[in-house]
């Protein structure tokens, strides 16, 4: 019989093992674990207790002191798809409230959501998804609570621009809602310890998807007559609304902190997408002119191209005798000419030189540097509306590893 060497598995699924060694104190080996490219690490939850605890001990798997006996899967890392819901047991109860159901990610087959309700007599204080709440890949919860009426309150927002141009962005100024509908007096913010995280937990209840913080600039004036009225604002996680539990905002003024300039009031601009980008895609039949029009938005704000090291890849489609579609790079040449320089309005130009007998259609698509930017094409073409887009990605990544 051949003896088990090692206390760890060698191989996790996806993963495998770097190295292992005896835990004395705690009568266990650990074993240290990486995945394969592709695949994302967690920790076991026995070595997820603090964030530095997570880090020290990033990839470790408590393997016991039996080789004959395969570890816990609990104290085990994993390796899995890169955004991936964790596996969680949601609370039965949130304070003065209730679970009503659990909520299945369908995607990745398991719970990881869950509605609730407040005890009779009580009002919800709501994450951005309303009553439900939902666990986190670190092993946090956001969930929604219940107050007394007379205790009730949440925070409204509002975004003062000036005379600034800067799309979607303010000095921001908030009052209180209370549970009769009845309001508090406006009052600024004032950016001591303001984090990305607060900035998208008040763009999220203006109904935006993310948020930051801005410096202002000279025509984004501060509010006047405007007190201030929290200092040290905060949040932990980049998916609250302010009056999670996940965030901080003190009394101004409130245990002696340092008073706050007019210029310091908190101003922050609201998006929805982080990376954006829009390639489109003309051609002239008879002439060959073609034009490859590309809007990239960052952070809200549309990115200047002119200068930078993108460029576009032109090509040609055409259809199989099975019905596919195969798609293929063009070589500058043999089958087209480049036409003058990058420009806001039309994108990239060239003219098609090759014989238009060998493509149903024609695409483009934009590169910076060796990395593609539209890695998932939409309207970069002119093929028709039966075209399997994903198909025709899949053939050009093909060629691209060939």
């Amino acid at each position: 019989d051949c003896e088990k060497q090692n206390y760890c598995p060698t191989l996790i699924e996806n993963g495998y093992l770097m190295r292992e060694w005896e835990w004395e104190e705690h009568d266990t080996y650990i074993g240290e674990y990486r995945c394969y490219p592709g695949f994302e690490l967690r920790n076991p939850k026995i070595f997820s207790t603090s964030k530095q605890d997570y880090e020290e001990k990033y990839g470790w798997g408590a393997c016991g002191e039996d080789r004959d006996r395969n570890p816990d899967p609990e104290n085990m890392p994993r390796c899995v798809q890169p955004g991936s819901p964790e596996p969680c047991n949601m609370p039965e109860k949130i304070l003065n409230g209730y679970k009503v159901e659990e909520i299945k990610n369908e995607l990745y087959d398991m719970v990881d959501q869950a509605s609730y309700k407040c005890n009779s007599g009580y009002m919800m204080v709501k994450t951005w998804k309303g009553d439900i709440g939902w666990c986190r890949h670190d092993g946090t919860f956001e969930l929604p609570y219940c107050m007394a009426p007379k205790e009730y309150y949440t925070i409204e927002f509002e975004l003062v621009p000036g005379f600034s141009k800067m799309e979607n962005a303010g000095r921001v100024r908030a009052r209180h809602v209370y549970a009769d509908g009845s309001t508090g007096n406006w009052y600024a913010g004032c950016d001591d310890h303001f984090n990305g995280p607060a900035a998208g937990a008040i763009c999220r209840s203006l109904g935006f998807r993310h948020g930051k913080q801005i410096t202002a600039d000279k025509k984004m004036k501060p509010i006047s007559d405007l007190s201030f009225g929290m200092t040290n604002v905060y949040c932990y996680h980049d998916d609250t609304l302010m009056m999670s539990p996940s965030c901080n905002g003190d009394d101004y003024g409130q245990f002696g902190w340092p008073l706050c300039a007019p210029e310091e009031q908190i101003a922050v601009q609201c998006f929805d997408e982080m990376w954006k980008v829009d390639v489109g895609f003309n051609m002239v039949e008879r002439s060959g002119k073609m034009s490859c029009p590309v809007k990239v938005q960052k952070e809200g704000n549309e990115m200047k191209l002119k200068n930078m090291d993108v460029h576009a890849k032109w090509g040609g489609v055409h259809r199989l005798a099975s019905g596919d579609y195969e798609a293929e790079y063009f070589e500058e040449g043999v089958h087209y000419t480049g036409k003058g320089k990058f420009s806001k309005k039309n994108g990239f130009k060239a003219r098609f030189i090759g014989n238009k007998m060998d493509y149903d259609c024609y695409f483009c698509d934009v590169y910076m540097g060796d990395h593609i930017m539209n890695a998932w094409p939409d309207k970069n073409h002119n093929c028709p509306s039966d075209m399997n887009e994903g198909d025709m990605k899949d053939d050009m990544d093909d060629n691209n590893m060939n």
